[in-house]
């Protein structure tokens, strides 16, 4: 762990729930920022229960939630209630940043708008992450990844020749949630400047179109609307995923000039390829993409994917290994990356670390996840000074706790 992290001293307010937000303020705690990360007990973040199974503790075993959700504190309180918006409200008092992900009405029905919380604190920056925007004629629908990607025009270009458009996974949160962190580093650096705090406004589905730029520019200068083309590149040759030895095992190949495929040729002793007149340029084996296809896989099929990669990276061929979840912990190259955290009811387990190195020491994660309500004591007693029997009040009154509500339903 450093001596000393870049954010130490700001705390952070983080009301957003599922992955972009939580990602981004994830990072932020990783860089010492005190994030105190806002639920209720009538609905906490649903990544608690995405990937659960009916267990004792369940809300507590989302593998997603797990994983974008450390480096924070955990605190629940109800904001349908004006004595929770009053605790709110003083939490931002004393806070820097509070950041949400919801419609834009959500937090105007709390009283909670920025001239409300910029009034209690004229420093607060205050970041929001709506789907669509605060205005335009999608602003009051509620969105995420899946339809902002698409809505970006990502998955036009994602998915197999002639097949139906595809979503990625929910990265456009983890887009989304980084672009959120670099606002909120301008802002902090401006605020340091001038005293000022301010609104942001990170519109998601614009972060994902944001990375569109070469689709656009060729359709506006070319008039090419791309499509799909699988695993291939527009004038790469070949490009692509191919079998190796074993079950399901696959190495990734990416020949990017002329030059790469002699040497391609060379390493896999096929110099016949090489003098084969429908593969000498690029052009020309894009247009025989699949013929070639087939004779590199009757190559990389002999080779474990590691062995592929390895021998063709050696002649310097971009290559590399399809890799498997469970192989990704001792990858040579991607086992430094790897953290172990222990976690009160999940125990100890990896997590990916940060792909950030300051001065050659990896930026680390600094908790697990909090538990629901872990630190509600924390921050009521020693940040707002509220006595024992004040806490406890609330929590008979169902403020606070540490049990979503409807569990406890369940359990009765």
């Amino acid at each position: 762990m450093m001596a000393s992290l870049p954010l130490e001293g700001i705390r952070v307010l983080d009301l957003s729930m599922w992955w972009s937000g939580p990602i981004c303020t994830s990072y932020l705690g990783a860089q010492g920022a005190e994030v105190i990360k806002l639920e209720s007990v009538q609905a906490p973040d649903g990544f608690r229960y995405t990937m659960s199974t009916p267990r004792e503790n369940w809300w507590e075993l989302g593998p997603q939630f797990n994983a974008a959700n450390l480096n924070k504190l955990g605190l629940t309180l109800n904001l349908n209630e004006p004595e929770g918006v009053r605790l709110f409200e003083e939490l931002v008092a004393k806070s820097d940043v509070v950041i949400e992900n919801f419609t834009p009405r959500v937090m105007a029905n709390f009283g909670l708008s920025y001239e409300r919380l910029s009034d209690i604190n004229p420093k607060i920056i205050m970041l929001s992450m709506p789907a669509y925007g605060k205005s335009g004629p999608y602003s009051d629908q509620p969105g995420f990844a899946y339809t902002f990607e698409i809505l970006a025009g990502l998955a036009q270009i994602t998915g197999y020749r002639d097949g139906n458009p595809m979503i990625i996974s929910g990265v456009g949160d983890v887009i989304s949630g980084f672009h959120t962190a670099y606002a909120l580093l301008a802002a902090l650096e401006h605020r340091a400047k001038t005293g000022e705090g301010q609104l942001i406004e990170v519109a998601q589905v614009e972060a994902n179109a944001n990375l569109m730029g070469q689709p656009i520019a060729d359709y506006s200068m070319n008039q090419r609307n791309w499509g799909r083309e699988g695993n291939r590149q527009p004038n790469m040759a070949p490009h692509g995923i191919y079998r190796c030895k074993g079950e399901d095992s696959w190495v990734a190949l990416a020949i990017t000039d002329d030059d790469e495929w002699q040497r391609f040729c060379q390493v896999t002793g096929q110099l016949e390829w090489a003098n084969d007149e429908r593969f000498q340029k690029a052009a020309d084996r894009c247009v025989h993409h699949d013929a070639l296809d087939q004779l590199v896989e009757s190559w990389t099929a002999q080779f474990g994917h590691y062995e592929a990669a390895n021998l063709l990276q050696e002649a310097g061929v971009n290559a590399g290994p399809v890799l498997e979840i469970h192989e990704l912990e001792t990858d040579p190259f991607l086992a430094d990356m790897f953290q172990e955290v222990t976690r009160e009811l999940t125990g100890t387990h990896a997590y990916p670390g940060w792909p950030v190195k300051f001065s050659g020491q990896r930026l680390q994660h600094r908790s697990p996840a909090p538990t629901l309500g872990q630190h509600n004591e924390y921050v009521l007693k020693d940040i707002l000074g509220l006595t024992a029997e004040e806490i406890a009040a609330l929590e008979q009154n169902e403020l606070i706790g540490d049990v979503p509500l409807g569990a406890k339903v369940k359990a009765l």
